[in-house]
């Protein structure tokens, strides 16, 4: 079996086995349904996370994304004392943190997601996955094999030094 072959079987395996909770995820920008839309910009600004989650008793009820506050709040030129649910998407597939990172990175490439809601077993908000926490783990977990990528994935060098 090539390397190639065997890191990308070991980077599999990883994601089939390692649960979600092994990625540290920080508590989720969120806020209640009745919050505003000027209280969700405030939020995904402070935090820095790129979403705002939309809680009620602390269940995910909607979600709002840097995308949403472009084409739907920008765009539409919609004023900041409007409800934030008015604007905000659904709330996308939640899962737990028992789950794996893999299934995870399977439902966002299938519904085209970069947030997920992790959440407990009562229902409750616990985190909330980006895809950006997947590459992070994958730069992390895998250092050598991601820094020693060529720039095209299928690029052969003539010579073994690139030059």
């Amino acid at each position: 079996m090539s390397t190639d072959a065997t890191d990308a079987n070991i980077v599999k395996g990883t994601f089939e086995t390692d649960p979600i909770s092994a990625l540290g995820l920080p508590e989720p920008v969120a806020i209640g349904t009745d919050a505003s839309v000027g209280a969700a910009l405030t939020a995904v600004q402070q935090r820095g996370q790129g979403y705002v989650l939309i809680v009620d008793g602390g269940r995910p009820r909607a979600m709002m994304s840097e995308r949403d506050v472009v084409m739907k709040i920008v765009a539409r030129d919609v004023k900041h004392d409007a409800n934030v649910m008015e604007v905000a998407s659904g709330v996308p597939p939640t899962l737990t943190e028992k789950e794996t990172i893999g299934r995870a990175v399977k439902i966002m490439i299938a519904d085209g997601l970069e947030n997920i809601p992790v959440v407990g077993s009562d229902g409750k908000v616990k985190a909330v996955l980006r895809s950006r926490d997947v590459l992070h783990f994958l730069a992390e977990t895998f250092p050598e094999e991601l820094l020693n990528l060529p720039p095209r994935p299928n690029q052969t060098l003539p010579k073994p030094e690139g030059g």
